[in-house]
């Protein structure tokens, strides 16, 4: 299988970097985690990235428009999303955590929030009743969020 440019390991990884700075990891234990460097970094999401004018810190930006190939689950399955936000792809995110919490606990207050949202036009399954059934099935997995995780989704 031939990876595009937005499915490659490196332009990940700094993703993930961008994600653990926006969460209040410091840069350099966030590149220690996501196991990149520097350079990487830069290249791939240098734009989302400024320095705080008083501690010369790297501090990320609160959002970018880098493009992100996601899952979202609706009442038919896994849906493979473009989406150029990163509240979007945050959104999706979101949105799969509430679900194996509501998977776990029953409790239908975590799919609350998102009803009557979407991502990239497609529309979140909220239905605790269809959650159910997919959760059963065994067609619900967490690590689905994004389209080269083999861990769930089709491919495009």
């Amino acid at each position: 299988m031939k990876r595009n440019k937005y499915q490659n390991p490196a332009r990940l990884r700094s993703l993930t970097f961008l994600s653990l700075v926006r969460s209040g990891t410091s840069a350099s234990e966030a590149r220690r985690l996501a196991h990149t460097t520097t350079r990487t970094v830069r290249r791939h999401v240098g734009s989302a990235l400024s320095r705080d004018p008083r501690t010369r810190r790297i501090v990320a930006k609160p959002a970018d428009t880098f493009r992100r190939d996601v899952n979202v689950l609706n009442a038919e399955g896994y849906m493979p999303v473009t989406t150029r936000s990163s509240k979007q792809a945050s959104l999706a995110s979101r949105h799969l955590i509430a679900i194996s919490r509501f998977l776990r606990t029953g409790d239908t207050a975590w799919l609350k929030p998102f009803i009557g949202k979407s991502v990239g036009g497609v529309e979140l399954l909220t239905d605790p009743d269809r959650l159910q059934i997919m959760g059963d099935a065994d067609l619900v997995k967490l690590d689905a969020l994004y389209r080269n995780n083999p861990g769930g989704g089709r491919e495009k």
